[in-house]
């Protein structure tokens, strides 16, 4: 006795492929949801008025769902319109953007926040070294070494505070 011979793994995985593409039709126009005793309800007509929204799973694509909707205008207003996988995408990519647009403002706000920083303790060190009395000395245009006078060392210190003003704001 022979034994029946299956078919190859082409052959099957085709049919597999048609059967799911014959069956997509099907599955379109479906509604799902969940009764009250938790049950999932599989059906072709819109769930009864009594099943809240936040129950109904699955509603049929949008060109049967007109057609479904209008023949019950009652249970219309109870299930949500179903979004296209096209509206999806559309909405998906609409807040990535926006998460990116979000994420790229928090980091030019702390690449300022570390300038400031860093502007801050340089006026503060500044400050500090100025009004510590001792002799300072700088080199002038010529590259000849000056000694820092009073009006001089008066007056950095004074952009020292303007720029402690201006940058150490929020800063502690």
């Amino acid at each position: 006795m022979r034994k029946p011979r299956l078919p190859n793994r082409p052959a099957r995985f085709l049919f597999a492929v048609a059967s799911l593409l014959l069956a997509a039709p099907v599955l379109a126009g479906t509604w799902q949801w969940r009764d009250a005793s938790g049950r999932m309800v599989y059906s072709d007509q819109p769930p009864p008025s009594s099943v809240p929204a936040s129950r109904i799973l699955r509603g049929p694509t949008p060109a049967q769902g007109a057609a479904t909707q209008a023949a019950s205008p009652a249970t219309a207003a109870a299930a949500p319109a179903p979004r296209s996988w096209v509206e999806k995408e559309q909405a998906s990519r609409k807040r990535a953007l926006e998460r990116e647009e979000v994420e790229r403002k928090q980091g030019a706000e702390r690449e300022q926040a570390a300038r400031n920083a860093g502007a801050c303790e340089e006026a503060r060190t500044a400050l500090r070294t100025l009004e510590s009395g001792q002799r300072m000395s700088y080199v002038d245009d010529k590259g000849e070494r000056q000694v820092l006078d009073d009006a001089e060392r008066a007056r950095r210190a004074e952009a020292a505070r303007q720029e402690i003003a201006r940058s150490c704001t929020g800063a502690s």
